[in-house]
């Protein structure tokens, strides 16, 4: 095989592999948000918080909201959430 050809032929077979491997860690990533939702759907649900706009949350967000249900949670705690399932909506 020619060098150019050689050349090109191994450039394109690492960019292949360069996206897969980033394709998989956007899958993971998709998984591990999935997750995290999930779980925060039943912490949120038996609060009674309004659930409805969840799946569009960011992983800041949910993070941000596990961190106000892991404090003592008061009225304070209460309405940071609803802001942010509110801007969640939008």
């Amino acid at each position: 095989m020619k060098p150019q050809i050689l050349a090109a032929a191994t450039a394109i077979a690492l960019g292949l592999g360069t996206a897969g491997a980033i394709a998989q860690d956007d899958m993971v990533m998709g998984q591990g948000h999935s997750m995290l939702t999930g779980a925060l759907f039943n912490a949120l649900s038996a609060e009674g918080f309004d659930t409805s706009n969840i799946n569009n949350l960011t992983l800041s967000q949910v993070a941000q909201i596990r961190q106000l249900m892991a404090d003592d949670m008061g009225t304070t705690e209460r309405g940071r959430i609803e802001r942010i399932l509110e801007d969640a909506a939008s």
